[in-house]
């Protein structure tokens, strides 16, 4: 019995860390400007592969990859502590005793402390950025491979894999796809109504502005699955298949009900983050609540798909006004929140055109 629990508790904990570091990992992009598609892009592969069907296993390509960055970044962090302590003595004595002996001599030291610790941190990354590669060096096969051309060789293309196995340029595209999609969609009626709500009052703007409000409101029924749609298709113009949602929504009425509760239940309190512009520094904290809130939303659409794609046949037409009304509500309350937004977030009226619930995990797309 303990040699099956043990390895399914180990298992456990490696996914949890491994789920955990993900999150770290797309929040931290999220905060880097245009590599932050590359955080879209992920999550609409792993939904657009939850709507193809395959294994949970297989809906996280990277996942261990995450986690062991992360891992490493610890270990780098932990041993750097000493060389962050000496240097904080040095900048003490030179505060206190400017030009002093002392304080040029803790200078000193903490330089070549510095340079030293980019000796070793590199050494333990190069043998594999285990725990244990930073507690000991290993000198003797340090000074035998070091100074081989095979050595750095071997380096190389262990850092070529390392960046080639992070698709980086396929997740941006897949990212830019989803982007420049969501907002084709959204540019039509949220440009309606923004000239409604920042013109005069007027009888004829005022209609205009209901007619981009109707606009957001039927595109906020289908536009949560379509970049899902063209993840799982690979195709482009597959963001703009919004009869195939309409056809698949026939067939799991309930499974896109529930996907488009959770994202206005989830994407309505993350405006809140969004009334105040904070220093770039800490953006990836308000990123965190951004990808941990929308990456479950978009694994919901990709599941909704997958339920619709499981059945050849249209549900019970009562079914699906069953499931329609409290989508169509649902959908309602979005778009009057979108109105309120305009008067409490950073970027005024064009909040209503930059949602996130469509967009990158981003706080703030205008700075």
């Amino acid at each position: 019995m303990a040699k099956r629990i043990i390895p399914w508790i180990r298992g456990f904990f490696r996914a949890l860390w491994n789920s955990l570091s993900l999150i770290l990992v797309l929040s931290v992009t999220a905060t880097i400007p245009i590599v932050q598609l590359a955080s879209l892009g992920y999550m609409l592969e792993s939904s657009g592969r939850v709507a193809n069907g395959l294994p949970v296993r297989r809906c996280f390509p990277g996942a261990g990859i995450a986690g062991a960055m992360v891992s490493r970044g610890v270990w780098l962090v932990l041993s750097w502590l000493p060389v962050w302590f000496l240097a904080d003595l040095a900048y003490s004595a030179e505060l206190i005793e400017p030009g002093s002996d002392y304080a040029t001599r803790m200078r000193i030291a903490a330089r070549v402390l510095a340079v030293a610790w980019v000796v070793w941190a590199s050494w333990a990354l190069v043998r594999g950025g285990r725990l244990w590669h930073f507690l000991w060096p290993a000198p003797k096969l340090f000074f035998r491979t070091v100074f081989t051309r095979r050595a750095w060789h071997e380096i190389e293309d262990k850092l070529w894999d390392f960046v080639a196995s992070l698709r980086f340029p396929y997740l941006m595209k897949i990212g830019f796809y989803g982007t420049v999609g969501a907002l084709l969609w959204l540019i039509l009626p949220a440009i309606l109504m923004i000239i409604a709500l920042t013109s005069p009052a007027d009888g004829a703007l005022g209609f205009i502005g209901f007619l981009g409000a109707v606009g957001m409101w039927w595109l906020v029924l289908f536009l949560p699955y379509l970049p899902v749609h063209m993840a799982s298709q690979n195709r482009f113009r597959a963001i703009f298949d919004w009869k195939e949602i309409r056809r698949a929504f026939r067939r799991a009425p309930f499974a896109f009900c529930l996907a488009l509760s959770a994202l206005v239940a989830l994407a309505i309190p993350l405006y809140l983050l969004r009334i105040e512009s904070i220093p770039s520094q800490l953006l990836w904290i308000l990123s965190l609540f951004f990808v941990i809130l929308m990456f479950p939303v978009k694994l919901l659409a990709g599941w909704a798909l997958r339920c619709s794609r499981r059945r050849s046949i249209d549900r019970h037409w009562l079914l699906r006004w069953s499931a329609w009304l409290p989508q169509a509500s649902v959908a309602g309350i979005y778009v009057g929140f979108l109105y309120l937004a305009k008067f409490t977030l950073w970027e005024g009226a064009a909040s209503i055109l930059l949602q996130h619930a469509f967009l990158p995990p981003v706080p703030f797309y205008l700075r």
